[in-house]
């Protein structure tokens, strides 16, 4: 799991291509029963688009983004509320076309760019952290909708946003910012109830994990032990930046 946390990361950030170390279907040699039942659980159907369909999906997400990159959060969420559902089975290549925008500005802007920038009122900051938390469920749930879990993207958005906002607690606790800080704490709690909810994206994620190792039981050297050691290494970066999850409980 760590090396899969790592090449995970790798990915993410975009130094590389998806990778992981779990084998893929073709890998496998004749089906299994279990396999077949995960991967009807899991399945990843993606299905084509006309021309009309995908200028109106392009039309929605550059919505999206316009108002998300001027952190105008009221009409990013209505925005978001403009995707279809079909965006949980479109081609794997215009879904990155749609969402990379956002993607990067995401990473760039919060996930990195938090440390660096400034805020002269804690409103700018208020909006600015609603509009990247708001992202941050939206991307995330993207990839959970899509069944796209063999990179971990949105294991590890849930894990960098909670280090973001505690390093933001952090820091304006130390410069006395006080405004700025209570803001940052009730982002944390509600992110932190996230992470607990049946909606937590590690959450999700481990029980993917552990539900693929579980049908290879038998390959490869899979035992329940190794799938059960898998799932609870999906919260090893949250833990490692402070947050050690209470669902973890449900693997032992």
């Amino acid at each position: 799991m760590n090396l899969l946390i790592l090449i995970a990361y790798i990915a993410y950030v975009g130094i590389l291509g998806n990778h992981s170390d779990r084998p893929t279907v073709n890998q496998l040699g004749p089906p299994n029963p279990a396999w077949q039942a995960f991967n009807k659980k899991y399945d990843r159907i993606r299905i084509d688009v006309d021309e009309a369909e995908r200028l109106a999906l392009r039309t929605v997400f550059r919505n999206i983004e316009n108002a998300y990159t001027n952190y105008q959060v009221t009409a990013m969420v209505n925005a978001m509320a403009d995707v279809s559902n079909r965006i949980d089975r479109i081609q794997d290549q215009l879904f990155m076309d749609l969402h990379w925008g956002l993607h990067h500005f995401f990473m760039e802007y919060f996930i990195h760019g938090t440390r660096r920038r400034k805020f002269d009122t804690s409103a700018d900051f208020e909006r600015f952290l609603a509009a990247h938390v708001k992202m941050a469920i939206f991307l995330g749930e993207c990839y959970c909708r899509r069944n796209d879990y063999y990179d971990g993207r949105q294991m590890l958005i849930e894990a960098n946003t909670f280090d973001v906002l505690k390093t933001c607690i952090d820091q304006f606790h130390k410069e006395g910012r006080r405004a700025f800080e209570e803001i940052a704490q009730k982002s944390l709690d509600m992110w932190i109830t996230h992470i607990e909810s049946e909606q937590g994206f590690n959450r999700r994620y481990a029980h993917w994990g552990y539900e693929h190792d579980m049908a290879l039981i038998g390959v490869r050297g899979m035992t329940r032990e190794r799938a059960i050691s898998g799932a609870r290494g999906s919260a090893e970066l949250l833990i490692r930046y402070g947050y050690t999850p209470k669902w973890l409980d449900e693997f032992k």
